[in-house]
């Protein structure tokens, strides 16, 4: 029991590696629509390939989102417009009209001619606004266009609608034109104190109304059926070889709808999720087995599983949202996405297997999935491609553009051999394309925050740190001319060579630059920096000198973590020297004191050892680059000899066996250097006289 338990303790990283592709598969599935699948494949324009096809069970044939759109298009122009009367109106407006003119005349019940004249008037003024008002004065809205709308009109009085004619109706102007003629025929002497009250007062009393039209319209709009006829069960949908024209898509498609959605309710639900559980634990095992396979230093490293898996379950998280908004393409999903944010942290293999995991999971309940498939793959390929690294933001939007006539090529390619005919291609695909492209350029913005979360280098902040104006770039060509003139020869040589073996130039060329940041802390105590030709170490004994090289690897990490280097680049400090030997004063010792008692450790650095390729190639190129510079000639033979004894030094030593350089590796980086430092030095070849 207490070796279980044990076990267990020392296998906490493996089990919490494990829990964590348990976990996002069980939110995948999850995720995914609980529906069945239908089993046959097929597409517009190809021969049907499965055997004759026979209905099921009865089914509605749906009509195609073409044909439906334009009947509700053509019930919308059709529809009626509802007008709503103020029946109030009239007696408002007559007392509003009594009370300004008993203001403007002033009746006085002891002159009886005022009041005559006040009579006269208001009697006239009251009978021209009922003249008017029952006829009615109409107010025009954007909704009620009176000289385009040609849609029937509507008076809704109770339960009953009378049918109207707009013409029928007084317009503000046309009310004034009736008003001013009626005050006209009264022959009052007042006629224009009596033709401004009038018109002052009058109001529209039949206006748009807006509820009732709409109710109605979307009763119409309701009753529109969205299916054109039946298929019985047992009647023969496709024989094998029948072309798939669009009455047969319609027909195929309509029973897979009806087919996934009665599987889906029925009690075979338990059974569809144990169907999904199984197909994503296997892809989900088999992305697994390639990181273990390709990339074992990654897969044991629980932190960057979770992004890549994160990454997955998101893209997958968003996909199943977009199938359920019935306005939104899957298409807009910006699927590209996750292979160039994973690009930016890792290799193209990893950016694409991640990618073909996310569209094996997506595509197995995306409709159509063959033609999701190839779509979003061959765009995924071409953004890992176009964008091998990202190194600013024009690249990006270089890269995307690609990307968009990627995805419009190979659907237009796919849309004429489903259609036949350029007419019918759905070009509204291309702006979803477009919208998916235009998601793709957050990547920049979410690749610096990934970058700050999970501790990761990019591509970008590795060139920001290339730029020789960096801070601690100027302070080493200041203060350290020779190591800063070193450190640019390292990285040449470093950079050319891992280019060579397929591993990351650019992080060893930038590891290259910082390696030797420690030695600002005494520049004078490095032979490389000494121009007065007074060497300090001449007042020093061997174990002190050798402690004064040693301490500018631990120097170098103090300096790199208060400049906030990334980590990356701080394992390049740590491990350039590795646990080798300050040879010179080890040596020097041994020559002055051989019956000396000596500790080994005081003349070695603390390591560690180099654990990637990039690192074991910045090693080599450190070691190399330095001492080619005490050659006395430089001819092909005494370089090729120098490269040779350093790395096979180093290697039997054991300097690269943590890290992951083959041998065909090392002879690569052998040849690199003999020809970079050949021709550093322009060494000719020596011509017969």
């Amino acid at each position: 029991m207490a070796n279980f338990f044990s076990d267990i303790r020392n296998s906490h990283e493996k089990i919490q590696r494990a829990l964590l592709f348990a976990a996002t598969g069980i939110l995948i599935v999850l995720l995914l629509p609980k529906e069945g699948k239908f089993k046959y494949e097929y597409q517009k324009g190809r021969p049907w390939g499965h055997e004759d096809l026979v209905a099921p069970f009865d089914f509605a044939i749906e009509k195609s989102k073409e044909e439906l759109d334009a009947e509700l298009a053509q019930v919308k122009s059709n529809s009626k417009i509802f007008l709503s009367v103020d029946e109030s109106a009239l007696t408002l407006t007559q007392k509003d009209f009594e009370n300004k003119l008993t203001v403007v005349l002033r009746p006085d019940s002891s002159k009886p001619r005022t009041l005559r004249i006040y009579e006269r008037n208001r009697t006239a003024g009251v009978q021209i606004l009922a003249n008017i008002y029952i006829k009615g004065i109409l107010r025009t809205s954007n909704e009620l266009n009176l000289d385009t709308d040609k849609r029937q009109l509507f008076v809704l009085k109770g339960t009953a609608a009378t049918e109207v004619n707009a013409k029928q109706f007084y317009t503000v102007q046309s009310a004034y034109n009736a008003i001013q003629k009626a005050v006209n025929e009264t022959n009052s002497v007042e006629h224009d104190e009596l033709l401004r009250l009038l018109t002052e007062v009058l109001t529209q009393n039949v206006t748009y109304d807006k509820g009732t039209t709409e109710r109605f319209l979307e009763d119409d709009l309701s009753s529109v059926s969205e299916s054109r006829g039946m298929v019985p069960k047992g009647l023969m949908v496709i024989s094998r070889g029948d072309m798939v024209d669009n009455d047969n898509f319609l027909v195929l498609e309509s029973l897979r709808k009806e087919y996934q959605g009665k599987l889906g309710s029925s009690g075979s639900f338990y059974l569809i999720l144990f169907g999904q559980l199984i197909m994503v634990t296997i892809v989900l095992l088999m992305y697994y087995f390639f990181l273990i396979t390709y990339r074992t230093d990654l897969a044991q490293n629980n932190w960057r599983v979770t992004f890549l898996l994160m990454l997955i379950l998101g893209t997958v998280m968003i996909s199943s949202i977009a199938q359920r908004i019935e306005y939104i393409n899957l298409y807009l999903v910006p699927f590209c996405l996750l292979p160039v944010i994973v690009r930016s942290f890792f290799d193209s293999r990893i950016a694409l297997f991640a990618h073909i995991v996310t569209l094996i999971i997506v595509g197995f309940e995306a409709p159509n999935g063959f033609e999701f498939m190839f779509l979003e793959l061959i765009a995924g390929i071409i953004s890992i491609f176009s964008l091998q690294s990202l190194q600013n933001r024009s690249q990006l939007f270089v890269s995307m553009l690609i990307v968009f006539v990627t995805y419009s090529a190979s659907y237009f390619s796919i849309a004429i051999m489903q259609e036949g005919d350029i007419k019918n291609i759905d070009f509204t695909m291309f702006v979803w394309f477009a919208g998916s492209v235009g998601l793709t350029l957050l990547a920049y913005p979410l690749i610096y925050l990934f970058e700050k979360i999970f501790g990761f280098l990019s591509d970008v902040t590795l060139l920001e740190l290339n730029n020789t104006n960096h801070k601690i770039l100027r302070q080493m060509a200041s203060e350290a001319p020779g190591t800063f003139q070193h450190s640019l020869q390292v990285a040449s040589l470093a950079e050319t060579a891992t280019y060579a073996i397929g591993g990351n130039a650019l992080l060893v060329r930038t590891g290259a630059l910082y390696h030797d940041i420690g030695k600002l802390y005494a520049p004078m105590y490095y032979i490389e920096n000494q121009v007065t030709g007074v060497n300090p170490h001449d007042d020093l004994s061997f174990e002190e000198s050798a402690n004064i090289i040693i301490n500018h690897v631990i120097k170098g990490i103090e300096f790199a973590k208060k400049n906030n280097l990334p980590e990356q680049l701080i394992d390049f400090i740590r491990t350039h020297h590795g646990t080798s030997t300050v040879q010179y004063f080890y040596r020097s010792y041994l020559s002055n004191f051989p019956d000396g008692e000596l500790d080994k450790e005081h003349f070695s650095y603390p390591g560690p050892k180099p654990f990637t390729k990039e690192m074991a190639v910045l090693m080599m190129a450190d070691s190399v680059e330095a001492a080619s510079r005490s050659l006395s000639e430089y001819t092909t033979e005494s370089v090729g000899n120098l490269v040779d004894n350093i790395i096979d030094y180093q290697f039997n030593e054991g300097q690269f066996d943590s890290a992951n350089i083959t041998l065909r590796d090392i002879s690569e980086v052998r040849s690199i250097f003999k020809k970079k430092l050949l021709n550093i030095y322009h060494v000719r070849m020596e011509y017969p006289s």
